[in-house]
């Protein structure tokens, strides 16, 4: 994970928690306006870092999203998301994750980390695994619910270069759906590749996206999303980042109303390969953005493409309706495929783009 030679520490992908990790921590870099590469990995200079600094931006940003205040605690966070944690043990989280050397070279077992990979020489006494710790709503304590873990006990061995980077996982989570009630957030999405680079632009797009549009839609957002990086970026993906590139879901359900109880869940959602790859192809995503018609964009997301050609021919007719000087009632079918049915020029240009939309369709699939 670290270069001894150049003071830096290179980041990996591996699962969604620890790719939001990463993301997560360099948001904090960003606010420090400490540089860095980021392609398929993420490369770190250690040298102008520090944990005082790092820890104060990373304070500000969780008590901005999660409500809760690190700060000055030395004990009484039992109930906090990362639980049992004090300013004094994140600020040394922080310091091993700096250090080129963070783990012991001394121990009777080696064991592998299960985010990074890397196996590193421990002890019993010094072994820390997944638990509470790393997100309460995520996993439990061993002493009060063991029967969260398999056998027990918890077993996924965790190394201390991990453990910040793993505790900056909520950072990048984009609320959807607002609790008015508590100011929470709901319903919170993360979109996670296979690249850092990609995984931290597309949820870049779907936060400003967001702050545009207001959609609370889940498949929407993903796919207007995709649309946005396709036009933006103008980069061709393999097959096999495609088919990898999903959305985390975490949320926050009320499931006993007379006591307030919430509960959180993670749930999972993707598109369709096929679906997937039409959105980020550029010329498909450019024709969709010009057409600017939610319903046309609708059909595409779910898979309805022949329903195009029907489509042309009622805005062909609404047309000719328009020309000659006919109403067009609320009723019309060509309502079922357009908003703005009673622009003349806008139904001419909609007329001009799908049947080449559709053609790039077919030809990509």
């Amino acid at each position: 994970m670290t270069d001894n030679n150049k003071n830096t520490i290179t980041l990996y992908p591996s699962n969604w928690l620890y790719n939001a990790g990463v993301v997560g921590f360099l948001r904090v870099l960003e606010e420090l306006k400490v540089e860095y590469q980021i392609e398929e990995c993420a490369k770190i200079e250690l040298d102008k870092l520090n944990e005082d600094k790092i820890f104060e931006v990373w304070h500000g940003i969780t008590k901005d999203k999660l409500q809760i205040s690190y700060k000055g605690k030395s004990r009484g966070t039992q109930r906090y998301y990362y639980a049992n944690q004090t300013e004094k043990s994140l600020k040394n989280k922080i310091k091993t994750l700096l250090q080129i050397n963070g783990e012991t070279k001394k121990g009777r077992i080696n064991l592998c980390c299960a985010f990074c990979g890397y196996t590193y020489p421990t002890t019993k006494s010094k072994l820390k695994v997944l638990n509470q710790t790393y997100g309460n709503v995520l996993l439990g304590s061993e002493k009060s619910f063991p029967n969260t873990y398999w056998m027990l006990k918890s077993r996924e061995f965790i190394c201390s270069k991990c453990e910040f980077i793993i505790m900056c996982h909520h950072i990048p989570f984009i609320g959807i759906g607002l609790d008015k009630a508590k100011n929470k957030e709901q319903t919170e999405i993360f979109l996670n590749t296979p690249f850092f680079i990609l995984t931290k632009d597309l949820n870049q797009f779907a936060e400003n996206f967001l702050k545009r549009e207001k959609e609370n839609e889940i498949r929407k957002l993903f796919a207007s999303t995709l649309i946005q990086w396709a036009i933006k970026r103008r980069a061709l993906l393999g097959a096999w980042t495609i088919m990898n590139i999903e959305v985390i879901v975490k949320r926050r359900i009320l499931v006993d109303k007379t006591k307030r109880k919430w509960e959180t869940i993670i749930d999972y959602f993707d598109l369709p390969y096929h679906i997937t790859r039409i959105l980020l192809d550029y010329e498909i995503a450019n024709l969709i953005n010009m057409i600017g018609e939610e319903k046309i964009f609708d059909l595409i997301v779910s898979g309805k493409f022949s329903e195009l050609e029907k489509a042309n021919y009622f805005v062909l007719r609404s047309i000719l309706k328009l020309k000659n000087k006919e109403k067009i009632s609320e009723n019309d079918p060509v309502t079922k495929y357009v908003d703005n049915y009673r622009d003349l020029n806008h139904l001419a240009k909609v007329s001009s783009l799908l049947p080449e939309l559709y053609a790039k369709i077919i030809k990509t699939l």
